[in-house]
């Protein structure tokens, strides 16, 4: 396996580069909030602003995602204060971001563990094995309308409201987060009217259809990395079960850089504002997961990991297969 020749040189913290893309990100979000608020019932403005802010939204999560890693900022605090203060954009408290996304990492490719990363994937084998009832909840659950249109209004609107494992990290930073998003909610609509706060509420489906799409195409893709604990290697995983997005400039600002998510798993001190220019000191052709857009899209079509392949593979049976031929009691019999 390559080994790469210089993360260290690029996992350490810039507070001044960190600043100024915090900045930027704050900016964009109220350019975003301004613009419907000085063009009320103008659907040009309403677009114009819903673009704005999801940009604004997308890179503060990003921001808040590396607070969680302490590596944002170098001041090991700030980066605890900054990410609670995002957590209002992004719609989830930061200490339950915090160590759900660590389980993800200590999890990376872990076959036992699957129930901690963002997108759930069955084996071919527990698929065939499934009754009929679960076959058709899993297709369900990943047909790109579910993961893409009803999954940002889930997620952002429902789930974050009381995110998996709350009360094993702290109820009271939910609550408190809850409060203070939907006070900013109700603040929008007192001092800049409805428009802005509908621009906002179209920009957050947005942002999470994008995030969300992103965290797919980081793992799902044919050749991802998946293993039983007992011959799980932490830098295969790293390096086989991420992705390198290249999806072009303006999805690398609008994400900051989120993208290259191989590189971030192989080194979590790496802030994101590094990641574009560790992979290009590292040059090509030492990860074989490099996704431009055809290879991304196509990746939605990978549903099922395949243990004796091992790669990711497509459902094998039509639905209506599955419906009168599968193992549950919707089945009919021969």
């Amino acid at each position: 396996m390559h080994t790469i020749r210089f993360p260290h040189d690029f996992a350490r913290p810039d507070d001044q580069r960190a600043s100024t893309e915090l900045v930027i990100s704050i900016a964009i979000l109220l350019a975003g909030l301004a613009v419907p608020a000085l063009f009320p019932g103008s659907l040009l403005s309403f677009v114009a602003g819903t673009i704005f802010i999801a940009v604004g939204i997308l890179r503060l999560y990003s921001i808040q995602h590396d607070c969680g890693h302490y590596s944002y900022f170098s001041h090991r605090p700030l980066n605890t204060w900054v990410g609670n203060g995002i957590s209002v954009f992004s719609g989830i408290a930061h200490s339950v971001l915090r160590h759900n996304h660590n389980l993800h990492h200590a999890h990376l490719s872990d076959l036992r563990h699957r129930d901690v990363h963002e997108i759930f994937v069955m084996t071919a084998q527990e698929y065939s094995n499934a009754s009929t009832a679960k076959k058709i909840y899993y297709r369900i659950y990943r047909h790109p309308l579910t993961l893409f249109l009803l999954g940002p209004f889930i997620i952002y609107f429902i789930r974050y409201r009381w995110p998996r494992n709350t009360k094993d990290v702290s109820v009271l930073d939910v609550l408190l987060q809850n409060i203070a998003m939907f006070s900013f909610w109700g603040a929008i609509v007192l001092f800049l009217g409805w428009w802005p706060f509908f621009s906002l509420m179209a920009a957050s489906f947005l942002a999470g259809s994008l995030g969300i799409f992103t965290v797919y195409v980081g793992h799902n893709f044919e050749h991802t990395h998946w293993e039983r604990p007992d011959r799980l290697n932490i830098r295969t995983a790293a390096l086989s079960g991420a992705s390198s997005l290249r999806l072009g400039k303006w999805f690398d600002f609008t994400l900051l850089n989120f993208g290259f998510h191989d590189l971030h798993h192989y080194n979590t001190r790496i802030p994101c504002y590094h990641l574009k220019a560790c992979n290009d000191a590292i040059g090509s052709g030492w990860n074989q997961a490099t996704l431009g857009p055809c290879e991304a899209i196509a990746s939605l079509k990978w549903r099922l990991w395949d243990e004796e392949r091992r790669i990711m593979i497509p459902f094998q049976t039509t639905f209506l297969q599955d419906v009168f031929s599968g193992n549950g009691r919707f089945a009919l019999k021969p």
